[in-house]
């Protein structure tokens, strides 16, 4: 009997600690504490570096990076780099919105270009995992890098004589390399995306000079994926312009009014929510049309970097026999009582004829844009190519929707009242990527044949000689 109590006893203890083990197994499959997918190492296509920056590797885990080393060979002999945590931006090559992933920054080696025309990079990756025994899931990467000391060529080809400030220009350039990779172009304060022209290896753009900028230095930037930058500067003949400044006296009947009703119209906020008049006049002026500004830019300059094989622009004239009640330009600043209390720029040309006037496209393109936006009302943004759209605002009703095309002479709506407007009048617009430029250039064929017509032929003409 004792025997096989004993026995009994001693498959019972077999029993739970089958059961344990089991158990145990079973947690540690299914534990993401435990999980057995190796660390991820990724580098742009075809890595290349100048030696002269920084290099960029991005690592992802799904229990994170534990631990990490770099370093490559010389003569059998391996040498360490210094990897330092970078702002996931660095890493252009992932999908920002990863998780658990890091992106480093390894320092340059020191040694000399001339000695070496490729170089082998080691990366071990270690992660957090509790698998193989707590010691983790471990990634051994050879990554083969291109060593390119050669900026790319960079050439500006024709380009309009003058700019003035708050107008517009363009450029033609050349810009080679077998490992190009950005191309961008800077006024001093803000950066215009080029696309393709013509031939092979050819770029165009308009760029702007916004108004109020004090200042324009105009300079292309074309990088390879090595990190080589070539800089060349487009010799605008840069004009200063000044604009209207315009005083306005601001009443209790038009903050009482047309102000207040904008206000309950847009719906987010109720007048009891505004301590005083001059806070609901400021609320219109500045935080919604600075809303209407950026959401119309971003109608703007969300347009496909195609390639440009010639570009044809008419001069704009929206509404037949119309007289100009504002001008381009004009800085308003707003008195209440005797204070001043706002600032605004008016960035576009009102016109006014008849009441519903049709309004009249000058040119074909795309209806990018057919919404009520703030201050501007029901509002029309059309693409024309080249990063051009022309805007138009306050009107009573569109004729098109967002994606349709317009043709040359086409009616596209009717003139009104909506917004902020005190009467039936057309507020129209010329962007250039988003940025609101010289209405009075876009209108004249003159300016549009020796600034754009003129250049791009120019251009053809040399490029074709080459």
């Amino acid at each position: 009997m004792e025997v096989q109590s004993k026995s009994g006893f001693v498959k019972i203890i077999g029993l739970i600690l089958i059961i344990f083990f089991l158990g145990g197994g079973l947690f540690i499959l299914s534990s993401k504490d435990f999980e057995r997918n190796k660390p991820v190492v990724k580098t742009s296509l075809n890595p290349s570096w100048n030696l002269n920056g920084d290099f960029f590797i991005y690592l992802k885990d799904d229990t994170g990076i534990k631990d990490h080393k770099v370093s490559y060979e010389i003569d059998s002999k391996k040498h360490f780099l210094l990897a330092k945590m970078a702002s996931l931006s660095e890493c252009s090559f992932v999908d920002q919105e990863v998780e658990n992933g890091i992106c480093l920054a390894i320092e340059k080696p020191n040694i000399s270009t001339k000695d070496i025309q490729s170089l082998n990079l080691i990366v071990e990756v270690t992660d957090k995992s509790k698998w193989n025994f707590f010691s983790g899931n471990k990634t051994l990467e050879n990554i083969p890098i291109l060593i390119d000391t050669k900026k790319p060529q960079l050439a500006v080809v024709s380009n309009s004589y003058r700019i003035t400030q708050g107008g517009s220009a363009l450029v033609i350039f050349r810009a080679e390399d077998e490992n190009l990779d950005k191309i961008r172009i800077s006024n001093g304060e803000n950066e215009f995306i080029p696309q393709p022209f013509y031939k092979q290896g050819y770029y165009i753009s308009l760029l702007a000079w916004p108004k109020n900028n004090p200042t324009f230095n105009a300079k292309i930037y074309a990088s390879d994926t090595a990190g080589n930058v070539s800089i060349a500067s487009i010799n605008f003949f840069a004009v200063k312009k000044e604009y209207k400044k315009t005083t306005i006296s601001l009443t209790d009947s038009f903050i009482d009014g047309k102000i207040s009703s904008l206000v309950e119209e847009i719906g987010e906020r109720t007048l009891a929510s505004f301590v005083d008049k001059v806070s609901i006049f400021k609320y219109i002026n500045e935080d919604i049309r600075s809303y209407s500004e950026k959401y119309i830019m971003q109608a703007a300059t969300n347009f496909p970097l195609e390639k440009i094989e010639d570009f044809q622009i008419y001069a704009f004239s929206p509404l037949k026999n119309a007289a100009v009640m504002a001008s381009f330009g004009d800085h308003r600043t707003f008195v209440y009582q005797g204070e001043v209390v706002s600032y605004s720029h008016h960035m576009g040309l009102d016109l006014a004829s008849v009441k519903q006037a049709p309004i009249i496209s000058s040119n074909q393109g795309e209806v990018v844009l057919d919404a009520f936006v703030g201050i501007d009302g029901n509002t029309l943004v059309l693409y024309h190519g080249l990063g051009l759209s022309s805007i138009y605002a306050h009107l009573t009703k569109s004729l098109v929707g967002i994606g349709d095309r317009v043709e040359r002479g086409a009616i596209i709506g009717n003139t009104g009242s909506t917004g902020l407007s005190l009467g039936d009048h057309l507020h129209f617009g010329v962007l250039v990527q988003g940025h609101e430029v010289w209405i009075a250039e876009w209108m004249d064929s003159k300016w549009i044949e020796n600034n754009i017509t003129k250049v791009i032929a120019e251009a053809k003409g040399i490029i074709n000689n080459l």
